[in-house]
């Protein structure tokens, strides 16, 4: 089941730079919302926020008008990619997607067929094996996007994933990104300086 979010007055100051200054915006359960705007206008910060991994100096954020703002990330069940995509580069593709499963107890039997059936749509059963070095930046890009969502998080969280890719491959993962979010009927917020990303991606962009 998608959920809403909302955050309420958000106020962030890195020493003396403000870095967002009063945002309050409202997302509704299962939309994909894109925040838009040039490098340091404070995007990344209020994505850090909502996740957990930053603490707001004011406001407050809500999911389903549940007060979250004080909660740590872990306990969030927030899906987040990172334009870095943060593979274990030790573990194969398969071990990447299935590690939070093994975190959280999941029985391996289960793990095991639920990141199948990821791999199977992501269309890339025949890597699973492979480690991040032996992918190619496309590979390396779905396999980070399964392992956020094998753990069918409430909100996907997604920051530039796709500036390393090359401008081909952007637009063919754009449309994978886009499938994801419909067959999960997840609450996806994403990242990007790029308009025609943004405008191929959202149902409502942020500037």
């Amino acid at each position: 089941m998608s959920v809403g979010l909302r955050v309420e007055n958000i106020k962030k100051v890195y020493d003396k730079n403000i870095a967002l200054n009063g945002v309050s915006l409202d997302i509704r359960p299962g939309e994909f919302v894109c925040l838009l705007g040039p490098s340091g206008c404070g995007k990344s910060s209020l994505l850090r926020i909502i996740a957990g991994l930053d603490r707001p100096d004011e406001g407050s954020v809500y999911i389903n008008d549940r007060n979250v703002t004080r909660l740590p990330p872990q306990r969030r069940n927030f899906g987040i990619m990172f334009q870095s995509y943060a593979l274990f580069p030790n573990l194969t593709a398969f071990e990447n997607v299935a590690y939070g499963l093994r975190n959280k107890k999941i029985k391996t039997r289960d793990a095991d067929e639920r990141v199948n059936r990821l791999f199977e749509m992501i269309k890339l059963s025949n890597a699973k094996n492979k480690l991040p070095a032996q992918m190619s930046g496309g590979q390396r890009q779905r396999v980070a996007v399964s392992r956020a969502i094998v753990v069918k998080p409430k909100i996907f969280l997604m920051d530039e994933p796709l500036s390393n890719l090359d401008a081909k491959l952007r637009v063919s993962m754009r449309t994978e990104l886009k499938n994801i979010h419909i067959q999960q009927n997840s609450t996806s917020i994403f990242v990007t300086h790029d308009q025609s990303e943004a405008m191929s991606l959202a149902d409502r962009i942020v500037v």
